[in-house]
């Protein structure tokens, strides 16, 4: 295991990050990686225990109510996740990326099987896990105006009524939730840990991946057109919507490469111009991101040996 200084601390914009992850994904995709992570590193210092008993603890409240149908299998693929990047980070050192997609694939493959033993059709979960996100965000939506805040309540009103037909979604947003937490879970740890294993984390502008993901829109693109089957029409959308997360994060570390030579000033002018514009800006992330794939606009390939967002 590589050592790391017993001074340093997690990044404040990776601890910024996992708040807001926190927020508004499973806690259990981040919190669970990071508890075994800490554990298998042999805690010694109070700040490892601390943030080891506070991810341990906010886990297991996490876990232990019963909740309806989607809250019961983000629980299931939280624990499959944990333990599949676990096994994987002790028994080699693959970048994390990599570890995380090996990870969200053998829990993808145990909810499978499970499913498959139980006879459970992908249609009927589909159908209940559309009626309850419907029934949560009705209920949100009758909270919100009794507070007095119409414009919310009716946005929520809204998405509940479009629930049901997003459903079908539900793979690729969970594919996307626990590969963010099994990211920001191991630069949270690297910044913990005074001995941590593997590499401490790359810089987020050196985000890349393999070039033979490209494959992954374009798959998705065809099964969306020229669907063999219409089951098949469905796994092309959630591949997209992967592909298209992946590529936008590649085309923003291609422009926070390039940030660091544009002053302060104007960088925080554009951000709020784009938050204003986001559609228009994710597409243009994810054309650059898969434009990159070919021209390099970083000018060098990113290094195997390293242990951040890069693989």
């Amino acid at each position: 295991m590589s050592g790391l200084p017993p001074g340093r601390r997690a990044r404040p914009g990776v601890l910024a990050l996992a708040l807001a992850y926190l927020l508004v994904a499973p806690p259990g995709f981040l919190l669970g990686p990071l508890a075994g992570l800490l554990a298998l590193s042999r805690p010694t210092t109070f700040r490892e225990w601390a943030w080891l008993g506070l991810a341990t603890g906010w886990m297991c409240v996490w876990l232990v109510p019963a909740g309806n149908l989607m809250d019961q299998l983000l629980r299931a693929t939280a624990v499959l996740i944990t333990g599949g990047f676990l096994a994987i980070t002790l028994v080699g050192r693959a970048p994390v990326f990599r570890r995380g997609l090996a990870a969200l694939g053998f829990a993808t493959a145990a909810l499978v099987l499970w499913a498959s033993a139980f006879h459970l059709a992908w249609s009927d979960l589909k159908a209940v896990i559309g009626r309850d996100a419907a029934r949560s965000l009705s209920a949100l939506a009758s909270q919100a105006a009794t507070a007095g805040s119409d414009e919310a309540a009716e946005l929520l009103r809204q998405m509940a009524t479009s629930a049901p037909s997003m459903a079908m979604l539900t793979p690729a947003l969970v594919f996307l939730s626990g590969l963010l937490g099994t990211l920001l879970a191991w630069n949270l740890y690297q910044g913990i840990a005074v001995r941590a294993m593997g590499d401490p984390p790359a810089p987020f502008p050196s985000f890349r991946f393999s070039d033979q993901m490209v494959w992954l829109p374009v798959a998705g693109l065809a099964l969306v057109l020229f669907p063999p089957v219409p089951a098949l029409g469905e796994v092309g959308a959630n591949l997209l919507l992967v592909a298209v997360a992946l590529y936008a994060a590649r085309g923003l570390a291609v422009v926070g490469a390039g940030a660091g030579r544009v002053p302060r000033l104007t960088t925080t002018f554009v951000a709020l111009i784009a938050f204003f514009l986001l559609p228009f800006v994710v597409g243009g992330l994810t054309l650059l991101g898969l434009a990159d794939t070919w021209l390099d606009f970083r000018g060098r390939p990113a290094s195997s040996g390293t242990g951040g967002f890069d693989r």
